[in-house]
């Protein structure tokens, strides 16, 4: 096969439906059932499911992609959907364990402090001790090289604080996110599901920050009132669920800056339809069957990250594709460069779309390892991850790119077409639109344009009547 019939091939259509994901049984029931029980929008369903698999997977595996980098399985996944299409229902339903477990830990680590408190007391009260000696020995003119001695070592056995099994912040500041990772669990996850706290609050202050961890670099902290530190191999998720008003004022304020630093070129996005207006109740028992099996398997994984957080040696391992996934990721890698170019599907977004191969490799070994499957990524998971992710592209240009004259001029021209169909006339002339149809798109340039942009929508279609070129209404609107 061609390189380009490849690189065809291998990109779906734009604005095509939310991919099915029939491969992965034990997300894919959660999600159905899920979407049938709280009845929110089934994208807004799976990135609840998908942020929470991050969290608890990244600490544990790294992907190799086929050429031969390893990067971390973090993500930073933004939805976008208005007060009442249960945000935080969606997120809660897969959050659970996790919150339930850190609650445990949390527990046990009160019990941990209050014994280093005791032994700290107990310490401080033998340091004063040796200290008084020294400064005895000094003022009496003895010899005090023997309890300098005891100083030290007794120094050396200052008791240390115990760390936390602190795996959730949701509302922190960027200085207490990046001091948890340094000083308790170093994999993590920022979530919000109502995201205006988080956008418009001070946790994604320090963008450069938040880039090296996504990317797995070493960041320092340089502060100015107590000591520096280097956060080293830790592992952070953002996932945000926002209403657009919050997030369109983000936008305004530090969306520029946050794009131009790449932070954004790095989320997932999705903006599904609501789901408002068809929540009709069902005669049926709920259950959430399938959704407690998504638990169990997430607990599993949780008690992974626990073992590994008390090990002294904290090993991830990495996951690699299979040849078949390999040859259909490097694929993929080429028909995405090759469309970043003027026109192409990745017109004005190289920033998004330089990362995006970055993404499907991440997210295809977080759904291999959670399903646990054996052995390398398999085709058929990797195929789901490269439609996901550029389903989310779509999603991107939509939220964050400025609409072309010609889909606006298509949105005007469309309301006024759909007032001659009300009329009951189902086909109009092109001239008839020229001479009566909205002002600023009767120029024939732009109004061709405006047609075009419907058609390729399959929203109306041409023909000729007695040499006169016609518009056809008689589409499913």
């Amino acid at each position: 096969m061609s390189t380009d019939r490849y690189r065809e091939r291998v990109l779906p259509k734009i604005g095509g439906p939310f991919p099915s994901f029939g491969c992965l049984p034990i997300l894919k029931a959660a999600v159905d059932e899920a979407e049938n029980n709280i009845q929110a929008p089934r994208p807004l369903i799976f990135f609840g499911a998908l942020a929470a698999i991050a969290v608890g997977v990244q600490g544990l595996c790294d992907v190799r992609k086929p050429i031969g980098q390893c990067v971390p399985l973090s993500l930073m996944l933004l939805s976008i959907a208005d007060s009442g299409e249960r945000k935080s229902t969606a997120e809660n339903l897969f959050f659970e364990p996790i919150r339930h477990f850190q609650k445990m830990k949390g527990t046990a680590y009160q019990c941990d402090l209050k014994e280093w408190e005791s032994k700290l007391k107990i310490w401080d009260t033998k340091n004063k001790v040796i200290l008084k000696q020294i400064a005895k020995l000094t003022r009496d003119g003895e010899c005090s090289e023997e309890a300098e001695r005891r100083s030290i070592e007794h120094g050396f056995a200052r008791p240390l604080k115990p760390k936390q099994f602190k795996m959730l912040y949701e509302d922190s500041t960027s200085e207490a996110l990046f001091l948890g990772l340094y000083q308790n669990l170093p994999s993590a996850g920022l979530v919000s599901s109502e995201g205006g706290g988080v956008l418009n609050g001070r946790a994604l202050t320090d963008l450069s920050k938040h880039n090296a961890i996504w990317s797995g670099d070493a960041i320092t902290v340089d502060r100015k009132t107590a000591a520096s530190y280097e956060v080293v191999g830790a592992r952070l998720t953002v996932s945000i669920m926002s209403q657009r008003s919050a997030f369109n004022e983000y936008i305004k304020s530090a969306g520029e800056k946050s794009r131009g630093s790449g932070l954004w070129a790095r989320f997932l996005v999705c903006c599904p339809a609501s789901t408002q207006g068809t929540r009709f109740l069902k005669n049926e028992t709920v259950s959430w069957e399938y959704r407690d099996r998504f638990s169990v398997r997430l607990v599993e994984i949780l008690e992974l990250n626990s073992a590994l957080f008390a090990a002294s040696c904290q090993n991830r391992m990495t996951i690699g594709f299979s040849p078949e996934a390999s040859e259909m990721w490097l694929g993929t890698y080429n028909a995405i460069e090759s469309k970043i170019k003027a026109e192409g599907r990745f017109d004005q977004m190289g920033d998004h779309a330089s990362k995006l191969a970055d993404n499907i490799a991440r997210v295809a070994a977080l759904l291999h390892y959670f399903e646990g499957f054996e052995g390398d990524v398999s085709w058929s998971t990797l195929k789901f991850a490269v439609d996901f992710c550029l389903w989310c592209s779509d999603e991107f240009y939509c939220l964050f790119l400025p609409k072309r004259q010609e889909e606006l001029d298509a949105v005007e021209l469309n309301k006024w077409l759909l007032c001659i169909w009300d009329k009951g006339d189902d086909w109009v002339a092109k001239n008839y639109i020229r001479q009566y149809g909205p002002n600023k798109i009767r120029e024939k340039s732009r109004l061709n344009k405006a047609l075009d942009e419907l058609h390729s929508q399959g929203k109306i279609s041409f023909f000729n009547r007695r040499g006169v070129q016609c518009v056809d209404l008689n589409r499913k609107w």
